[in-house]
């Protein structure tokens, strides 16, 4: 192998594991965005809860075949009310991915005593910060 081809080969490795790195260290952000909107759920924080939504998030939720839908606003209201929340779960990462650097999805269950959660949410990074854009549950009784 020549010398070019060499240096070429050095330079590839080295920008593809630098991406691999780089792509590591964003997944893990994005898996503890998604871990934090639970955890904020179960103590009833609404107020951080705003930070990690979207104001026009929609959320849909199916329990005992029925479809839920909530706006962001409507939701994080019902987590300050406590209607809500309240409960802390046992969270399970079950999937995730990053898509062109900006868009995200974590899949996780979260488990209480009471209700076993199966999560599909949507992030996208705005600003340099991740953000939950969208969110689909599946709820059934434990």
């Amino acid at each position: 192998m020549d010398l070019k081809k060499l240096i070429i080969s050095g330079a590839l490795l080295t920008s593809y594991f630098i991406a691999a790195a780089y792509t590591a260290d964003e997944l893990g952000t994005v898996k503890k965005v998604a871990e934090q909107f639970v955890q904020l759920v179960d103590k009833n924080e609404s107020e951080r809860l705003k930070n990690l939504l979207h104001p026009d998030l929609l959320q849909y939720v199916t329990l005992e075949g029925e479809l839920i839908p909530f706006k962001a606003a409507d939701f994080i209201q019902m987590v300050a009310d406590k209607k809500i929340g309240g409960t802390s779960r046992e969270i399970t990462h079950k999937d995730s991915g990053i898509i062109r650097g900006n868009t995200a999805y974590v899949v996780l269950r979260a488990v209480s005593h009471e209700y076993d959660f199966m999560y599909h949410l949507s992030l996208v990074k705005e600003d340099d910060k991740w953000i939950i854009v969208g969110i689909v549950a599946d709820i059934t009784k434990v």
